[in-house]
């Protein structure tokens, strides 16, 4: 019983990772990060290869949505 504690841990720490990588990838990505996060741990750990194997370019940083700050929309 106490040899599965250890097991249980690892697991949960290996999908936190993943879902960490995951939502900051798929972000910078241009992609849906709550899709991605539940698709991949959803269908862990085939769906963490198949992100890594098919993720598209990166989006240049006018199109992708960044940190919301107030000075990018004050009135000049």
């Amino acid at each position: 019983m106490f040899l599965l504690i250890p097991y249980f841990v690892a697991i949960l720490a290996m999908l936190s990772t993943a879902a960490v990588f995951c939502w900051r990838d798929a972000r910078y990505r241009g992609k849906s990060p709550l899709a991605v996060v539940g698709l991949v741990l959803f269908t862990f750990p085939v769906g963490l290869v198949a992100w890594l194997v098919f993720r598209p370019d990166p989006q240049p940083p006018s199109t992708r949505r960044e940190k919301f700050e107030l000075d990018n929309y004050r009135l000049q």
